[in-house]
Order: C-alpha cells, then structure tokens, then sequence
C-alpha cells in the first residue's frame, strides 16, 4: 500500500558510496585524482592527502566548496588545491579528471536499487553533502530522476548538520517530521533531524538487511 504522507530520506556517502577501508572509496579517489595530475603524490601517505584536502574546502569567508553552485567559486577551490598539491593543470582538465577518476568509486548498487524500489511504497528523497564536481557520480548511482526529492548540499546553500537545510526539506516535502525517515551513516546529521522530530536510523550501506527492517517498521 502507497503512503502519500510518509517519506524515506537517504544519505549518499557511507550509505550508498564506500567510504570503507578496503575498497575504491571517495579517500582513495581524492588520491588517485591528484596522482593523476602529479604522479609525485602517489608516494605520500593517505592521511596526509585527506588532510591536506580537507585544508582546501573553505574559501577565504570560510564557505565550504559543498556549499557552492557558483562554478567560479567551484574554480577558487580548484585554485586552492592547485597551490597545494602543485598540480599543472587548467581547471577545465581537473574537472574532466575528477569526474572520470571519481567513476571508480565503489558504490552499493543494492542498496540503490532498494531506495528506488520505495518508491512503490511511500514518497522517497534523497539529502546529500556534496560538491557540483560530485553531481554525475551521484546521478550514475542512485538515478536522481527516480526520487520524489533530491536535496543536495551545494544546490541549497547550506549543509548538514545545519538546522536550515532540515528546514528547507519539511517546507519542500510538506510531511509531518514524525512522518520523516532520514537514514545517514553520520551522528551529527542523525542527531540535528532527531532535534526537528524525524525519524531516523544510523548505519551504513554494508547493513541494508537491517535497514529493509526498520524501513518497513517506518511504514506500517
């Protein structure tokens, strides 16, 4: 039975993309991309990489590149990582890199096709932290078209765990929060949508048999 007046949300990191030792997930991504452009950076340790990107996220007002559609602010970023990681390339090159690298991430096609599948059953959405580099991996994998809802970072403005962009979903969706499900593998996500009355479930795309189970526990 369709419930018009219940919505499943779902995170993309961690839920439906790797972000687990192991495998290609987005970290060892990051590296590939900068190798790619400065073979140099194929001997330096991972965490120093991670490190030194996530140095490069805030432009001078502190504004993190996830929250920025403006390709000239995306471009300041790419400046950022330039200087950095010394990279010789235009920024033209660096986005046609990032998105064919970023191609190998390993992702969860099961728990994909799962989210989709809810659409038989309720209203479903989708509320993601990511950059406008990020727009085609995340359209390759879950299939944007096929949600009711897709609330991306970078589009808003905003960010999780911001009280504004839990905002922005129950004005756009207009369902109750008791009648929210937000699943993310993040605790500061899932506590700021526990502090506006969602529903929600803390795990990660590796336990989508214990997700079926509180999805359907959600809905009937």
């Amino acid at each position: 039975m369709y419930n018009n007046n219940k919505i499943v949300i779902f995170d993309w990191g961690g839920i439906v993309e790797s972000h687990f030792s192991g495998e290609s997930n987005c970290f060892v991504i990051r590296k590939q991309i900068l190798s790619k452009i400065n073979p140099v950076l194929e001997t330096v340790n991972l965490d120093t990489i991670c490190q030194k990107w996530y140095e490069c996220r805030n432009d001078e007002n502190g504004i993190d590149v996830s929250t920025q559609n403006n390709i000239k602010d995306v471009e300041k970023w790419f400046e950022r990582l330039k200087l950095k990681f010394e990279l010789n390339c235009s920024f033209e090159e660096f986005c046609n890199t990032y998105i064919e690298v970023s191609k190998g991430t390993t992702y969860y096609e099961n728990v994909a096709e799962y989210a989709r599948s809810l659409k038989e059953r309720c209203k479903i959405g989708i509320l993601s932290s990511l950059c406008k580099l990020d727009e085609p991996r995340i359209d390759m994998h879950y299939h944007l078209n096929k949600f009711d809802y897709v609330w991306l970072s970078f589009k808003l403005n905003c960010d999780k765990p911001e009280e504004k962009i839990y905002k922005i979903v129950e004005e756009e969706c207009n369902i109750i929060p008791n009648n929210i499900l937000f699943i993310d593998d993040r605790l500061e996500n899932i506590e700021a949508a526990q502090k506006r009355g969602w529903n929600t479930f803390h795990t990660t795309g590796k336990d989508l048999n214990k997700i079926k189970a509180y999805v359907d526990n959600f809905l009937n």
